[in-house]
């Protein structure tokens, strides 16, 4: 499975600020609107601690005896909660995925669900061996959305622009979205579609730059063994296809041997062309 490294970005509410941030005021409670509205959400909620993350009220608390924390916008709605759950309690399509991974020797260091408005519910898992630290992004079904290096980055309440909905509902009909991300001015978004993890990337004019999407070998297997026989040595690691606005259509091969790898670009006739 393809890792990649990538900052978490919190994409901020227009419009709002607070005077006074101060993430360790233990003694802070906002205003009875807010509180009212998590024990609306969650009424069992106990120990609770109130902090301010930037434009939203965060709630530290225990909510039948997990450790969760949940955040509300200026409005007083509820956007995001993440709760730290064991390993048994993750869905059993994901506990079977993860025990049929590359990944289910590695000691698992911590488990978080992560529920956010207008997204389907993620589950990472935090994983360790020796000195590589990986966060794997699941869906409840089982698929894996992504694996990335572990950064010991918070998650944050994102959300995603009316346009680059309109786009994913016309492009990729019945997807849900998964994730949202903002690197380097490029937005990128995970969705599930045709029981498929696809990635978009959009520029900061948010316009459709690329999808992307995993491939299995035995899917196009005459074409991946043309790779092979024209980079002797070479296994093949991972394979994506990339579907572009100017309308091309490419796999892309990520290829080992030993040490070393490199990229090779087929199109789908099959011939090398990068």
């Amino acid at each position: 499975m393809k890792t990649r490294m990538t900052i978490f970005t919190s994409l901020l509410l227009a419009g709002f600020a607070f005077t006074s941030c101060d993430d360790d005021n233990d003694n802070y409670t906002p205003g009875e609107e807010i509180v009212n509205v998590l024990y609306e959400k969650y009424p069992n909620a106990q120990r609770v601690d109130w902090e301010l993350q930037r434009d939203h009220y965060v709630a530290d608390f225990r909510d039948n005896n997990i450790e969760k924390e949940a955040w509300f916008n200026t409005k007083g709605e509820w956007v995001m909660t993440e709760s730290d759950i064991p390993f048994e309690d993750l869905p059993q399509a994901i506990q079977t995925a993860f025990g049929e991974s590359e990944y289910k020797d590695w000691r698992v260091d911590d488990v978080d669900m992560l529920e956010r408005v207008e997204m389907e519910t993620m589950y990472v898992i935090e994983v360790e061996k020796g000195k590589q630290e990986f966060d794997l992004f699941y869906a409840e079904d089982g698929i894996l959305i992504k694996a990335i290096e572990d950064l010991d980055n918070n998650y944050q309440p994102n959300t995603v622009p009316e346009v680059l909905k309109n786009f994913i509902n016309n492009k990729y009909p019945q997807a849900t979205i998964v994730d949202i991300e903002i690197e380097k001015g490029i937005t990128e978004i995970d969705i599930l579609h045709e029981n498929k993890a696809k990635e978009l990337h959009f520029n900061s004019a948010n316009e459709w730059l690329y999808t992307t999407w995993e491939v299995k070998e035995r899917e196009i297997q005459e074409i991946a063994d043309n790779v092979k026989a024209a980079n002797p040595g070479f296994h093949v690691d991972d394979i994506d296809y990339k579907e572009s606005a100017d309308n091309s259509k490419v796999y892309i091969f990520e290829l080992e041997q030993g040490d070393h790898e490199k990229y090779v670009t087929v199109d789908m006739e099959g011939n090398i062309v990068g």
